[in-house]
């Protein structure tokens, strides 16, 4: 991941587990006030309090920006859309720092409606005039966003055809997250299930079985922690069947098979195939079963009582409760296991003589970080109606340059293993917990 949180083209692999983020990201413009206010509201997800402001605040392209804003982040892309194109002519004569935030969330909303040109304009937009409200990393993270979105120019919209309902069976991989077994231009493969990635990806060599032919043009990702580019080509898949689903013109990122080659000790597990977020939202609800199965589709199963989700550009965010207050955490099923940020060491760091400090060695495309971290024997998530409690929690104490900062953590597989399902709501923005499961009696 570059050194913001979504994107078009990101790699990482964080204590062995996989979260892909390529290069859509969000920036918050050094000219935006966020000290407080609908500013800091929006920068630290604390959207209740936004709706709140928004319903006290007059009419007027201030009151646009943010409802634009708000509309992006809860996946009402239609809503998103003109409002922020209505508010961008005030705001890039009087607050560049919002116009930096607003572009970045419309060339998010174009790319989540497959309007790859305008998607690529706004990019243009931005880096040409508004270059200087983004931090060198961010900078470095927008021009790499909009070589992607140029490469997809001219590509054709993603679609999707129903025709019966999608109920598959589902392995777990050597990294301990899913696989699905999938018959793609007559090649049988896996493919890894994740929604920490923001597109789909496939190696090299796995391209090369499919057939498939890269699209004009070479982009580069930065690789997660490490910070290290990484040059990326882009693909159309044709066809992709999911039982009853069939998605057409789904766009892949092509990676060097080394970018995707997981150590693990003395071994090593390359990953083929990554099934991303624009699959997902194609699909609606998403359920993992953990009778190794995975539905989709509205019609499949309504979300119980749940935690509210939102997007951060393409990645999953979601409302966690920890000692009453509710933050916003990603949530990655490629992931094996939750990582706490900087925000978090920075909120409960009074709390740090319960902690222990240890090392934590971040593997990712193209090369490998070792940082100092606190580990929290017991943290307690609230997760809609259920309580999820995590044992020896690694803590970050700085942040990574990248937009994860402004999150509390990245939830993985240990946070749903104890439930029988959980299910990711895009049409809703819920996620939801299923039944806890019986413990294990050899435990």
């Amino acid at each position: 991941m570059r050194k913001s949180f979504s994107g078009l083209g990101k790699a990482v692999l964080v204590l062995a587990s996989l979260c892909l983020q390529p290069p859509f990201g969000t920036a918050q413009g050094k000219g935006a006030v966020i000290a407080g206010g609908p500013d800091a509201e929006v920068k630290e997800f604390r959207f209740d309090d936004l709706e709140a402001s928004l319903r006290t605040m007059e009419a007027g392209p201030e009151h646009d920006y943010f409802a634009g804003v708000l509309a992006n982040r809860v996946n009402h892309i239609a809503e998103s859309i003109p409002l922020l194109n209505g508010a961008l002519p005030s705001l890039r004569i009087l607050h560049p720092g919002r116009a930096a935030v607003a572009l970045q969330a419309l060339a998010d909303d174009y790319i989540k409606s497959f309007q790859y040109a305008n998607a690529a304009q706004a990019y243009d937009d931005l880096v040409t005039n508004f270059s200087n409200q983004l931090n060198p990393e961010q900078l470095q993270g927008t021009k790499d966003d909009a070589g992607v979105a140029q490469i997809l120019r001219q590509a054709p919209a993603q679609t999707i055809t129903w025709d019966g309902a999608v109920r598959l069976k589902t392995e777990r991989n050597p990294l301990n997250s899913v696989n699905l077994e999938l018959t793609v231009n007559g090649v049988r493969g896996p493919w890894l299930l994740d929604t920490g990635a923001n597109l789909s990806v496939v190696s090299k060599s796995f391209a090369d079985r499919l057939g498939l032919k890269s699209l004009p043009g070479v982009g580069q990702t930065q690789a997660g922690l490490t910070g290290i580019e990484n040059p990326l080509r882009v693909a159309l898949l044709p066809m992709l069947q999911m039982g009853g689903a069939t998605l057409r013109n789904v766009v892949v990122m092509v990676l060097d098979d080394a970018s995707l080659k997981v150590g693990l000790g003395k071994h090593s597990y390359q990953i083929d195939g990554i099934i991303g977020y624009p699959v997902f939202q194609a699909l609606g609800t998403i359920t993992f079963l953990s009778d190794e199965e995975f539905e989709a589709g509205d019609k499949t199963r309504q979300s119980a009582t749940g935690a509210r989700m939102y997007m951060k550009m393409l990645s999953p965010v979601i409302e966690c409760g920890v000692e009453g207050k509710d933050l916003p955490f990603s949530f990655d099923t490629g992931a094996s296991s939750t990582n706490l940020f900087v925000r978090y060491y920075d909120r409960f760091r009074s709390e740090s003589r319960n902690w222990k400090k240890g090392e934590n060695k971040s593997f990712g495309a193209g090369g490998l970080v070792k940082r100092i971290i606190y580990i929290q024997p017991q943290v307690n998530l609230n997760i809609g109606d259920k309580t999820v409690t995590l044992k020896r929690l690694p803590i970050y104490t700085s942040g990574t340059g990248s937009d994860t900062d402004d999150l509390y953590g990245n939830l993985g597989q240990d946070v749903v293993s104890k439930f029988d399902s959980f299910t990711l709501d895009f049409t809703r923005m819920v996620f939801s917990l299923g039944q806890p499961l019986s413990p294990d009696p050899s435990h």
